[in-house]
């Protein structure tokens, strides 16, 4: 397993570094998330999972290493909790899930 960040949507807040120290570190002078470790063990995997679900920009990425086909997975986080309240109000306005088209 891999992780990346995207530098450019790293919003600063810590939190992946307050839940994996080890793993995630904030660099001098702008305090974006970087990655420690070049390839993640096996004992951190579920860590690095929730810390990428508990990133409120989205901006952590993980990549499976045994996805197969020579081509690494990726794994998005959960959903942010504005894609959440996007899809629940879409439900909202249409309770039947249909768009109206046969």
């Amino acid at each position: 397993m891999r992780v990346v960040i995207d530098q450019d949507l790293c919003g600063t807040t810590w939190q992946c570094v307050l839940t994996l120290p080890g793993t995630f570190r904030q660099r001098e002078p702008d305090g974006v998330a970087e990655v420690c470790l070049a390839t993640v063990p096996e004992a951190l995997h579920a860590a690095v999972r929730l810390a990428a679900s508990q990133c409120p920009v989205a901006a952590i990425r993980v990549i499976e290493s045994d996805a197969g086909y020579g081509e690494p997975a990726i794994v998005d986080p959960a959903p942010s909790p504005a894609e959440v309240g996007r899809h629940a109000a879409k439900d909202h306005h249409n309770p039947g899930g249909h768009d109206g088209t046969v």
